[in-house]
């Protein structure tokens, strides 16, 4: 069985990744904003399931971004935080889970018109 730590290095040597920045509403208003730049993320398509339970309404409006906890440095995703890709797309988080043994997370996106 693979460990967490053998997770944790792999993520930093996957092929595919892109840098993103992360960028997190907080507080009462969500008036804190920080953002927060990752240097290994990685996208994918959505699902069947995905679209079924209703996420999204088509595989094209939304898209899977997985992001290594461990780069996170101890701050947590939440639903509304935004992701801005490498050609400044940005992307709404509309659904989190946190996987693999909790190594990344997986973040179900739909992208800003």
């Amino acid at each position: 069985m693979v460990s967490v730590a053998q997770l944790n290095r792999l993520y930093l040597k996957m092929p595919g990744t892109e840098a993103i920045t992360l960028t997190t509403k907080r507080g009462v208003n969500n008036d804190t904003v920080e953002t927060q730049s990752v240097s290994h993320a990685w996208m994918r398509d959505i699902t069947r399931d995905d679209v079924a339970r209703g996420l999204v309404t088509s595989a094209s409006e939304g898209i899977v971004w997985n992001i290594p906890n461990l780069l996170l440095a101890g701050k947590e995703i939440e639903t509304g935080d935004a992701i801005t890709d490498s050609n400044s797309v940005v992307w709404t988080v509309i659904s989190i889970s946190c996987v693999r043994s909790q190594t990344h997370w997986r973040c179900i996106c739909r992208r800003e018109k």
